[in-house]
């Protein structure tokens, strides 16, 4: 299953990215995408299960599908494709894999002109990623972690901060929330202000562990705290040592805390 990028012939029963480029009575003609521009042939006995009567019932021309490859005879340039043979399982998979690894080889691209990378040189540089199943992680990594992402690679060191600045600037990373949920009250005097003080200290709490923070009034005395973060493990760092933390400061302030149950 995996999907290759490159001239390369595809591999019997390779799974590969195609636009239908011809309709005939027979079959459709296609294009591989994924392996450098080669020509295809679906046969219309490959589309579907059931019987075929009308093929642009299936595909159509420009149309972008997932094939697996049957036959492949490099000698004679042939290569024969199924569809009916693709789950739609397989099909979500690859799609997914190939619209990745087109944006990486885009931002690869712009990380290599602003290196001014000699263009011989480029090639090499871009298969220590292409050698990873996900080229595309390793950009997101390295702008949420930093240089240890991009460890193992055996890329100059030179380049490796300018990759990691370029990445930060354009690699859109998954951003992960989470919400803590909490009451607070006294009948003391000052309360209102010692609740402040409370909430400015969560606050800052969590801006120094680096995260995204809100701190709000769900309907007093009920409050609430949402974080978020590209790094899914900091957040569920933070959300562990949060009810130490709030606990303490509201002891602090002699407050009375109660903490709403998580849903898991």
């Amino acid at each position: 299953m995996s999907l290759v990028l490159g001239s390369e012939w595809p591999a019997r029963d390779e799974l590969v990215v195609a636009v239908i480029d011809d309709i005939v009575d027979h079959g459709a003609y296609v294009t591989l995408e994924s392996h450098g521009g080669k020509k295809g042939y679906l046969p219309i006995s490959e589309i579907s299960q059931g019987w075929v009567t009308d093929i642009r019932k299936f595909v159509n021309p420009g149309q972008r599908v997932v094939l697996r490859a049957i036959r492949v005879n490099p000698l004679k340039g042939h290569i024969d494709l199924s569809l009916k043979r693709v789950a739609p399982s397989e099909r979500n998979s690859i799609l997914r894999a190939w619209k990745r690894r087109k944006r990486f080889l885009k931002t690869m691209e712009g990380i290599l002109d602003s290196l001014k990378i000699q263009k011989e040189e480029r090639p090499k540089i871009i298969s220590k990623f292409l050698n990873r199943p996900d080229p595309l992680t390793l950009l997101e990594k390295a702008a949420s972690d930093g240089e240890i992402a991009l460890d193992g690679l055996g890329l100059d060191p030179a380049i490796i901060p300018q990759i990691i600045e370029y990445s930060k600037k354009i690699v859109k990373l998954k951003e992960y929330s989470d919400t803590f949920r909490f009451s607070l009250s006294t009948i003391q005097r000052g309360g209102a202000e010692r609740i402040k003080r409370v909430l400015e200290s969560i606050e800052k709490f969590l801006n120094d562990k680096g995260v995204k923070v809100k701190v709000y009034v769900v309907a007093a005395p009920k409050y609430a705290v949402e974080i978020a973060s590209d790094r899914p493990k900091l957040v569920n760092m933070v959300m562990k040592e949060l009810p130490l933390k709030v606990k303490e400061l509201a002891e602090k302030e002699m407050l009375d805390l109660s903490l709403e149950e998580r849903k898991q």
